[in-house]
């Protein structure tokens, strides 16, 4: 269907569409290819779902939908119950919301104050961050990452591998984080960085939550197999600076400093 695709998207800016808010006939058609009835959608698994709503998702982009639309009403007019109501649960929150959220988590996390953190084993401070990941990833509509303490380069706080879909903290740096506030900082805003990234990557090669698509196009630019492919080598000054400037690491940092902030100012009420 692709070669219909600009007939599809040109006919949105045609005469005679039904209103503004709304698809025209040949939109209608092409969304509703991918509507399934009540009895088969729900003996599909979970994960066939997510993959069918991502389809979902994938062709209002290819069909390009104007802002004005709305996308949830779009779906519930077009398919059944079943699959207008995962497609309202599937989105992930804009960012912002995210924001907020995972820092009212961490600010609820008894053991994040440090004087109580400092009397947990490493066992259970595993254990404290594995729970912290449980409720990051359902603000983020992605799978639950398990969290390791693992030994790595003094240079590196953590890692999220794609392959495993782990998060890798440094061991050093958690012990330290007992008598270093500063490391001890550098633990929570690692869970949260490493997290985006896993976020990122179930957007770009699972399903697309996140509520804006040229970010997502962004990342999987970035990404290994994507336009530019992914630059990872930070052995020398310059590849560091290399690696900071690509979108999924400027992305991951914000993210993680505006969560923090939030939860810094949180602390202080």
């Amino acid at each position: 269907m692709l070669e219909e695709y600009d007939e599809i998207g040109r006919f949105g800016d045609a005469k005679g569409i039904e209103e503004e808010t709304k698809l025209n006939r040949l939109q209608s058609e092409y969304m509703k290819e991918l509507d399934i009835p009540s009895d088969v959608w729900n003996d599909m698994s979970r994960e066939n779902q997510v993959e069918h709503i991502g389809s979902i998702k994938s062709r209002f982009n290819e069909i390009n939908v104007p802002a004005n639309i709305n996308k949830e009403n779009v779906v519930k007019k077009l398919f059944s119950r079943e699959i207008a109501e995962a497609y309202k649960q599937i989105e992930a929150p804009q960012d912002f919301i995210q924001i907020e959220q995972i820092s009212d988590v961490l600010v609820d996390c008894k053991e994040l104050d440090h004087g109580k953190w400092q009397q947990l084993e490493i066992s259970e401070k595993v254990e404290v961050l594995n729970n912290l990941e449980k409720q990051i990833a359902e603000i983020e509509h992605r799978p639950t990452c398990q969290i390791r303490i693992v030994d790595l380069p003094i240079h590196q706080f953590g890692g999220y591998n794609p392959d495993s879909k782990t998060i890798d903290i440094n061991r050093i740096y958690v012990k330290m984080s007992d008598v270093d506030k500063n490391k001890f900082r550098e633990i929570i805003d690692t869970l949260v960085h490493e997290g985006r990234h896993a976020y990122q990557d179930y957007n770009v090669n699972v399903c697309e939550v996140h509520p804006r698509h040229s970010e997502v196009m962004s990342w999987a630019e970035t990404m290994e197999g994507g336009k530019w492919g992914y630059y990872g080598d930070t052995s020398t000054r310059l590849g560091q600076r290399l690696y900071e400037q690509q979108s999924i690491e400027i992305d991951a940092r914000n993210f993680a400093t505006d969560v923090l902030e939030r939860l810094e100012q949180k602390q202080k009420l």
